[in-house]
């Protein structure tokens, strides 16, 4: 029988590994090494890095840095584009209140120069006199 298929395809045919099967009391008993063991290792670049693990190469590496600092300069394009619009809303908002505030006085002055109480002293600086009552004649018809 082949040794190179895969565990779950050799269990479902009922292979068993090769490594013994013996008690644990027994002297050929497989030997597993221990926790400590495992840890304790000579080759820093092993323990960092060992071979099969996934390293992130150095390309990818720069390709992230390089799309981090673009992502800050968009960012910060951003806040100032933001501050330069709210600027321009102020500057416009000031703008209006002064506008408003020029319109209420020019309608105050209209209002004052075209007030009745104006038109009937004017009226009368020209000579007219006032007449009966404004308002639809009314005829009564009789009967």
């Amino acid at each position: 029988m082949s040794t190179h298929r895969p565990i779950y395809a050799q269990r479902k045919r009922g292979w068993q590994p090769a490594r013994p099967r013996a008690s644990r009391r027994s002297p050929t008993a497989v030997r597993w090494p221990t926790w400590r063991e495992l840890a304790r290792t000579n080759q820093p670049a092993e323990r960092w890095a060992p071979e099969g693990s996934m390293r992130l190469p150095v390309r990818r590496l720069l390709a992230y840095v390089l799309l981090a600092a673009l992502a800050f300069t968009l960012y910060v394009g951003h806040v100032y584009a933001t501050r330069a619009a709210l600027e321009e809303v102020q500057r416009l908002r000031s703008e209006q209140l002064q506008l408003v505030l020029r319109y209420n006085r020019l309608r105050g002055e209209l209002d004052r120069a075209t007030s009745p109480a104006v038109i009937y002293e004017r009226a009368r600086a020209l000579g007219l006199t006032e007449g009966f009552t404004y308002g639809p004649v009314v005829i009564h018809a009789n009967p």
